[in-house]
């Protein structure tokens, strides 16, 4: 009863407050859509960056269906290889330092990424509620060639997304980008607590500076499993053998295709400790060596997940092709 009451009053919250100030998005002129409004004729649907992403066609959801509308080739956002890198995170992009191109003008009010607003526009109870976001990379300028099996995961902030100015740590290890380009793209998917679960996908060009002559290559990025400590499913310690090590992929989930995450609604993945995503740089994507390489080939994920076995998977992928 209460758990209804606790939804009901979220859904109450995000009717009352105005819808331009909900959600939330990675801001940079580097990004694939930084311009797009609601009111854009290109697309049948709200499609602005914050707009979350959930039950889509693959050409809806990848790179959020912006790949029409790419940054200027001179719009690029720099990785400093062994530092952080400074992203900005709003509900709106009038909540950040390129409010002048927005539609409603500055609304900035600090480090807080939802101007007037609570915490539950952008789909979180508390500090404590935060579930983590990412940021991913492909040592590749040309989208065409791109797919998502291609991004790695380097960086994590676990208290993503509570400020509008968050910090990535970039892997001292990185190596340059071929032609002084990559793509890169932000991911996140919040907490069941906080109204209609959706994951989060903004890309856009990124460099790599300051990187070292002899940087080791990216490890080829595998999927993500859940092992880490999940009180609130009766998981009270980590299962270390069921994590995946290495570099890992995004986590592409709750999308009519191209998923690579099948968990339940109300047990979403999450960039943090569930997933082995530690906070931080990511300094366990590298082939750094050919021991490495072939422990890594050598590495077969378990038949089952620790919640929802392959034969559910495949129920409900079925159930999906029959919507």
């Amino acid at each position: 009863m209460l758990y209804l009451v606790t939804r009901l009053f979220f859904t109450v919250v995000a009717v009352v407050v105005p819808s331009v100030y909900a959600h939330i998005a990675f801001w940079h002129p580097s990004m694939w859509g930084f311009n797009v409004t609601d009111k854009d004729p290109a697309y049948a649907y709200d499609n602005r960056p914050v707009v979350p992403l959930a039950r889509m066609s693959f050409d809806e959801w990848w790179f959020h269906n912006h790949l029409r509308y790419p940054p200027h080739p001179n719009d690029v956002f720099e990785l400093p290889a062994g530092k952080a890198a400074i992203a900005e995170l709003g509900c709106n992009k009038g909540a950040t330092t390129w409010w002048n191109s927005s539609e409603g003008g500055d609304v900035r009010q600090g480090d807080w990424p939802c101007p007037r607003s609570t915490s539950v526009q952008f789909h979180t109870t508390g500090i404590n509620d935060v579930k983590g976001c990412a940021l991913a990379i492909v040592h590749e300028s040309d989208v065409s060639k791109i797919k998502p099996e291609d991004f790695t995961v380097f960086s994590i902030n676990q208290t993503c997304v509570w400020h509008r100015f968050t910090e990535f740590e970039v892997p001292a290890d990185m190596p340059a980008c071929p032609g002084g380009k990559c793509t890169c793209a932000w991911f996140w998917i919040h907490s069941p607590d906080s109204g209609s679960e959706q994951m989060y996908m903004n890309a856009f060009q990124c460099t790599v500076t300051g990187s070292k002559h002899d940087a080791p290559a990216l490890m080829k990025p595998q999927v993500a499993r859940r092992c880490g400590a999940d009180p609130e499913h009766g998981i009270t310690h980590p299962t270390p053998s069921n994590c995946t090590h290495g570099a890992k992929q995004p986590l592409y989930w709750l999308q009519n295709e191209g998923n690579n995450m099948f968990e339940d609604y109300m047990g979403p993945p999450f960039y943090n400790d569930l997933y082995d995503f530690k906070d931080g740089a990511q300094n366990d994507i590298f082939a750094t060596s050919t021991e490495q390489s072939q422990k890594r080939d050598r590495y077969q994920p378990s038949r089952f997940s620790r919640f929802w076995g392959n034969e559910i998977h495949a129920l409900r992928e079925a159930a999906v092709e029959d919507v």
